[in-house]
């Protein structure tokens, strides 16, 4: 892989999860974070090369980047690894020339047309791929990023059980670290007690970077620049922007590119950037005003929406004589519903999904 002089590597944060897994403690963790917050980069330049320096083999797919046949895509992809490169290949020769293969073949209990008629053919599931990764000589490691997709999406139970009884099965063997960046869409996986994942697993947040990323980042820009950089201003920047790394990476590259900005420069067209590519203004727009009001207490902080003082403020900003504890429900599940906000605890906090968001509400 190529070194990226801007990565700041989390080993303790790597090692810590390979103490846990090592020492039987855990067999699966699960990382929640919005996106952009680094996940992708810990599994691919830390997780990764940590766990192929111990000998380990290691399985990395991003349902994210699946299309439209995620679980297609996730078969084919696990069965390549396990099975070796040419075991489509192997077997399609096997298969007479009139057999028509589709885009779900590789997926459980994927369909064959032949002429004209659907025949079942058995092809590998998640379980027995898992299996077979296990019966060999090193441990293996699956990072599966995103994994809130499979939630998302209707259709996938049967992938998702075959892929919890096979990591339940041969756990001292095969471990697992999934990523995911809906809160909701992890809840309906993992929390529920109807559901194949149900507490399966360490459930984290994933931590926010300290102060030495941006100071790291400081001294990359000095590297590339020979110019110096406040690291005062860039972690009071990075605070600025929610902690998101990838932004705080675009700000210094922005500043590499043009010398003649200032840092404050750089961070206000930063956001105004950010806003204009998500469309913050369209989304605004196609709210109610119950949402709208909604939206705006939680990215001040407020913590209690279902609260009697909470709704009246609400019923008087509005203009109405009373709002209801229903019709804050209704509004809030709503909003989940459009993933712009995630329940983060049980007793009714909220958070807006999107950090960027949320600071563009509050500059409103």
């Amino acid at each position: 892989m190529t070194h990226d002089i801007w990565h700041y590597p989390r080993l303790e944060l790597a090692r810590s999860v390979f103490t846990l897994f090592d020492s039987g403690l855990s067999s699966a963790l699960t990382f929640f974070a919005p996106r952009r917050m680094g996940k992708t980069e810990f599994l691919l330049k830390d997780i990764r090369p940590l766990a192929l320096k111990q000998g380990w083999q290691v399985f990395y797919f991003s349902f994210l980047d699946s299309g439209d046949d995620p679980e297609g895509q996730f078969v084919a992809a696990l069965s390549e690894h396990a099975l070796g490169r040419d075991w489509f290949h192997r077997i399609r020769r096997t298969l007479p020339r009139s057999v028509k293969i589709g885009g779900n073949a590789a997926g459980v209990g994927g369909n064959l047309e032949i002429a004209g008629q659907e025949a079942q053919v058995c092809l590998p599931d998640a379980k027995e791929l898992i299996a077979r990764l296990a019966g060999e000589g090193n441990s293996t490691l699956l990072l599966l990023d995103e994994v809130q997709v499979l939630a998302n999406r209707s259709g996938h139970d049967r992938l998702v059980a075959s892929l919890r009884t096979g990591l339940d099965l041969h756990k001292d063997r095969v471990k697992v670290i999934f990523t995911g960046s809906s809160r909701e869409g992890l809840r309906r996986m993992f929390s529920r007690a109807n559901a194949p994942f149900f507490h399966f697993g360490q459930n984290l947040d994933f931590p926010s970077l300290e102060r030495g990323f941006t100071d790291h980042l400081a001294d990359c820009y000095h590297t590339i620049t020979t110019r110096a950089l406040d690291k005062d201003a860039l972690w009071q920047a990075f605070e600025d922007l929610q902690r998101v790394p990838a932004s705080i990476r675009a700000l210094v590259e922005r500043l590499v590119l043009n010398p003649l900005l200032t840092l404050e420069q750089a961070l206000d067209t930063l956001q105004e950037d950010i806003a204009e590519q998500r469309d913050y203004a369209v989304v605004w727009a196609a709210l109610g005003p119950l949402d709208r009001e909604i939206l705006l207490l939680v990215a001040r902080g407020e913590s209690t929406l279902f609260a009697a003082r909470v709704r009246r403020y609400l019923a008087d900003t509005l203009g109405l004589e009373k709002l209801t504890s229903a019709e804050v429900h209704t509004a809030v599940r709503r909003l989940v519903h459009r993933e712009l906000l995630s329940k983060q605890s049980a007793r009714g906090s909220y958070v807006i999904n999107d950090p960027a968001f949320g600071i563009w509400l509050v500059q409103r």
